[in-house]
This record gives C-alpha cells, sequence and structure tokens, in this order.
C-alpha cells in the first residue's frame, strides 16, 4: 500500500514535469502495480503553488516518466502517467489556442508575436489570439508625412495616417494667405502641405494674380511644370538652358508666350521661367507638377545670395559693393507688381 509521504512524492514530480502555471490542477491516473502483488490504485491530487518558469508551455501535456521505489521486497511501481486535464484558458484546451499575434494576459495564451500584458487580447478563457491587435503603432512626434515614409506598405500608410476621408481633399481657396508679395499668390500642393501627395510623384500649385500680378523669375528644382490658364491672360517666358539660343545663334534664347484661357506650357525641370498677367483684371492659372516635393528657387534673391565679390566679378567688376547693397533691398517679393507697362495701363504706382 502506498505511504502519503509516497503519493505525495510523485505528485511533486509530475507537477514539476509538467510544470505548468500556477493554480492548475492535475490528474494522475492509471497506476499499475508491475509486481506479483497485482493492484490498481487512481489517485487524484491538486498540486498548487508551482510557479510556471516556461516562456512557453509546451504544446502536449503529457509526460512519461520511469521511477522506481521499494514498496516491498520483491514489488516494483512504475511512475504514474503524468496526463494534465487542462482547463480554460490552456494552450491545448477548447477553448483556448496559441494567438498568432495575440497580446498574452495574466491568465491568457502566449503570442508568437504578443507582448506580455497585465489583460492581454488573450483572456482568462484562453480565447483566440487571432483577433489580437496586429495593426503597428503610429509613432509618436512624426509628422503625417514621416509617418506614411516609414509605413510598410502603402495599405499601412492610409490605414494608420491618413485615416479621415478629408485627408484626400485640398483646398486652394482655404490655403491662400494673400502674400506675402502685393501681386498675388501662389498656393502650392505638396507633399508637406497635403500629406496623402506622399510616394505619388505629382503635385500642385495654383497661380492667383491680381492686376499686372508677377510672378518672378524661378526654377523648380526637382520637378517639370504644366502651366495651364484657366482665367484671364498670362504672358510666360523660359529660358531652358545654356546652348539653346535666339534667332541671332548667340544669345540665349527667351520662350515668351502669351497664354489664353485654357492654353497650357510647360516648364522644363531646372529651366528659369516666370508669368505675369498684363491685364487690369485677376488671372488664374493651374500647375501640375512632376514631383510631390518639387522645390523652388527665385534667381534674383538666389543671385544676391552670394557674395559681394562673387556679384561684381560676375557683373564684370562694374558694380560698387554699396550699389550690391542697395540692389538686395529692392528685389521684389514674389508675386510682385510689375511690369512697367501694365501698371502705367492700370493706373497702379511702382513700388518705391
Amino acid at each position: 500500500m502506498l505511504t502519503t509521504s509516497t503519493v505525495a512524492a510523485i505528485l511533486a514530480f509530475c507537477s514539476l514535469s509538467s510544470a505548468k502555471p500556477l493554480n492548475k490542477k492535475w490528474e494522475a491516473s492509471g497506476w499499475a502495480n508491475t509486481g506479483p502483488a497485482s493492484f490498481t490504485t487512481s489517485v487524484i491530487g491538486t498540486a498548487t503553488g508551482w510557479h510556471h518558469h516556461h516562456e512557453t508551455p509546451p504544446t502536449t501535456s503529457s509526460y512519461y516518466s520511469s521511477l522506481s521505489y521499494a514498496h516491498s521486497a520483491s514489488t516494483t511501481v512504475d511512475a504514474p502517467e503524468c496526463t494534465a486535464t487542462p482547463e480554460s484558458g490552456d494552450s491545448t484546451g477548447n477553448n483556448g489556442s496559441t494567438g498568432n499575434t495575440g497580446n498574452t494576459g495574466n491568465n491568457g495564451n502566449n503570442g508568437n508575436d504578443g507582448n506580455d500584458g497585465n489583460s492581454g487580447n488573450t483572456g482568462g478563457n484562453g480565447s483566440n489570439g487571432n483577433n489580437g491587435n496586429n495593426t503597428p503603432a503610429t509613432p509618436t512626434g512624426l509628422s503625417k508625412v514621416a509617418q506614411i515614409l516609414l509605413s510598410d506598405t502603402r495599405a499601412d500608410a492610409i490605414n494608420n495616417v491618413l485615416k479621415d476621408d478629408a485627408d484626400f481633399v485640398f483646398d486652394f481657396n482655404k490655403a491662400r494667405k494673400f502674400g506675402p508679395g502685393a501681386g498675388g499668390e501662389i498656393v502650392q500642393a505638396n507633399r508637406k502641405a497635403f500629406p496623402a501627395l506622399t510616394g505619388t510623384g505629382i503635385g500642385m500649385a495654383v497661380g492667383f494674380l491680381g492686376p499686372c500680378g508677377f510672378n518672378t523669375p524661378h526654377i523648380h528644382n526637382r520637378a517639370t511644370e504644366l502651366l495651364i490658364v484657366t482665367k484671364g491672360r498670362v504672358v510666360s517666358e523660359m529660358v531652358v538652358e545654356n546652348g539653346v539660343v535666339g534667332a541671332d545663334g548667340k544669345a540665349a534664347r527667351d520662350v515668351t508666350n502669351v497664354l489664353e484661357e485654357l492654353q497650357a506650357t510647360p516648364y522644363f525641370e531646372g529651366a528659369l521661367h516666370t508669368q505675369y498677367n498684363p491685364d487690369c483684371s485677376n488671372a488664374t492659372f493651374v500647375a501640375p507638377l512632376s514631383s510631390e516635393d518639387p522645390g523652388a528657387n527665385t534667381m534674383a534673391q538666389a543671385y544676391f545670395a552670394l557674395a559681394d565679390d562673387t556679384i561684381r566679378a560676375a557683373a564684370g567688376n562694374h558694380v560698387s559693393g554699396a550699389d550690391v547693397d542697395k540692389f538686395r533691398g529692392i528685389i521684389s517679393t514674389s508675386v510682385a507688381l510689375g511690369v512697367e507697362q501694365c501698371l502705367q495701363k492700370c493706373n497702379i504706382p511702382k513700388s518705391k
């Protein structure tokens, strides 16, 4: 007959072998005596106080061990088959399964990619972790453009960053600031102003030119532009690059056109170009651009940003330092008022 201490030792062995979490019930059944005096004993015990020491419990809970001890002079008892009866919440239970991406609660399952939590997505009843949170965390302190660029896929960017349908609408009227120039305004929809453009490779500008409004000479560093007049008239000029010459074969060619409504002209990437409204009424143009970040560099401001000696040398050293400073102070801010002929026609005083 088995003593109480013997049964306790066997139960402890089963508990240690199974290494199951705290306060789980275990049944050991089918103890068979293989000695001459044949008997069968059924023992049901509850092991408590054993702490979980595996990061992920084994997927099978049956362990077989060999244990011998003296029962009588010639009797040997094989170790019991330690078969665990899982309760709800175990990974092998009817209600529990290992979550693919779920977080782990105190009484829940371990997700393969989940994190430990006090009350995870897979709760005390072992709910399946397939419904766990598999949405990447939104980075904090980053602009929408940065978050989109860091997204693994376009779908992730739309689901996690561009959540509102309004994120896909840009209002050029509401984006107007009515300045800083006196002659009108250019409103740009680039990826900073309109994050939905990020990754598309396109942008758009709308020019609002008042009477005699002058969009001063500039280039786009990273984009080709197609300007389309939608209201009034616009005078367009473009100087493409060195080597493109005029009719005399010497001077650089200035490609000049007066565009009427719904007429268009292209400006090549990096080509110097400008527009102005020759009339006393407002004009408007739209300009698709081949980059979500086209850039712009106004030539007059860029030239006079150089060192004085460089500017004087470019002018054949015929310009004094005082004149350079004077020119810097009178450069127009785009969109400016010009040209003089239009100003006279519309009775608009010149800037002093």
